[in-house]
Order: structure tokens, then sequence, then C-alpha cells
């Protein structure tokens, strides 16, 4: 295991994904294919409202993902806060 020079601690492991793969990025496309249900591609964001880009976080912040046992990040959020 690599340590830091500094702190003697174990380094942080960055991993890069390759341009144009979109299969290295299966979270992320996923997100990305919810936010087009509602800003579709085109989309001018000159024309949308912090209102409807706050609309959409929320439905995000309280949609149950299979990855998080179907709770919602919100959820989670919550409680490791308190």
């Amino acid at each position: 295991m690599e340590r830091s020079k500094r702190a003697r601690k174990p380094r942080t492991k960055i991993y890069y994904c390759h341009p144009y793969s979109a299969y290295e990025r299966g979270s992320n496309e996923n997100m990305n294919r919810i936010i087009r249900r509602f800003f579709p591609k085109g989309t001018s964001f000159d024309e949308v409202t912090a209102a409807e880009v706050a609309e959409v976080e929320e439905w995000l912040a309280n949609y149950p993902r299979r990855i998080l046992g179907w709770e919602t990040p919100q959820m989670l959020f919550e409680r490791y806060i308190t």
C-alpha cells in the first residue's frame, strides 16, 4: 500500500474513465438518463428557472435506489447526520 509522504496515511486511489466509454461510468450515465426526463437534450438552460432545477434536485434526492437498498439518498443523509 502506498503511503502519503507528509501524513504517512494510505493514499487515495483515483480512477479515471476513458472518453466515450459510457460503460465505465454506469451510475453517472444512469443519473444523466434520469435528469434527461426533465431536461431533454437541447434544453436551453437560459430558460430553465432555479425553481425548476430545485424541483428536480428534490425529486432525485427522494428517489429510491436499488444500490442503496431501496432507500433514498435523503434518508441516508439524514441517518448519517443524526
